[in-house]
């Protein structure tokens, strides 16, 4: 359970983050999500300003947290992008978006909110993708994104270095590296791509977006007390078989 513990969720309107977001504050957590869109509280979930692309944004944003609710105990770095272009078509503004977004923006978060998370003992998890690890598969109907694959490389290596540089401060950091799952950009592809990516997975079929959810605030908590720098696939298998 995640009682008393201040989170921070990026990323958190809708998807993956919305359903990380809501799994803590189930388990008793006072849960802010930083949004670029809204501030405030909607249906009792509160919202601050978050441009996670901009450093004052940033900057702003940890202030204002610690302000308002004391040093946070957890950081979920969740907020990503992604493009439907390949390597050849991939415009240089579309490249600088996708890697400030899914790479920068994790860094400078672990950096602005390390001294409350050192106070805290506190934890980092960050939204990887499988992808991160292997290629998917080549279709036209949806080529692979190489600046969202790139990204996410780099943002597993970030959480292995991070681990091992902060945890002389106290601060635990890994990941999640989500398969498929039942998410809104699921629903957008073609039927034959979708059946492709959920196929790729031994156990057949999208996630829940609660089970990678759960994977989150196992990650979060006291249960895992001696694991950092891991990288943890929730994934229905499609890792151990690609």
């Amino acid at each position: 359970m995640q009682e008393a513990k201040v989170v921070v969720v990026t990323g958190a309107g809708s998807g993956l983050g919305a359903a990380i977001a809501d799994t803590f504050a189930g388990q008793g957590a006072t849960v802010v999500r930083g949004d670029i869109r809204y501030e405030g509280e909607r249906d009792s979930r509160l919202f601050l300003e978050l441009d996670v692309a901009d450093s004052t944004s940033w900057e702003d944003f940890a202030s204002s947290v610690e302000r308002r609710f004391g040093a946070i105990s957890v950081l979920v770095n969740n907020a990503g992008v992604s493009s439907r272009t390949d390597l050849l078509r991939t415009s240089d503004e579309k490249w600088d978006q996708i890697i400030r977004t899914n790479l920068w923006a994790p860094w400078k978060g672990i950096k602005v909110f390390s001294p409350q998370l050192q106070q805290t003992n506190g934890t980092v998890i960050n939204v990887g993708s499988i992808y991160g690890e292997t290629v998917p598969p080549m279709t036209g109907e949806l080529p692979a994104s190489v600046a969202y694959q790139v990204s996410k490389a780099g943002l597993h290596r970030l959480t292995k270095v991070a681990a091992v540089e902060l945890a002389t401060m106290g601060i635990r950091v890994n990941a999640v590296m989500p398969g498929v799952f039942r998410t809104p950009l699921l629903e957008d592809l073609p039927d034959s791509e979708a059946r492709l990516r959920i196929a790729g997975a031994p156990m057949n079929r999208a996630g829940q977006v609660q089970e990678l959810a759960a994977a989150v605030a196992f990650l979060a908590s006291n249960e895992s007390s001696f694991v950092t720098g891991a990288l943890l696939p929730v994934d229905g298998g499609y890792l151990a078989a690609s």
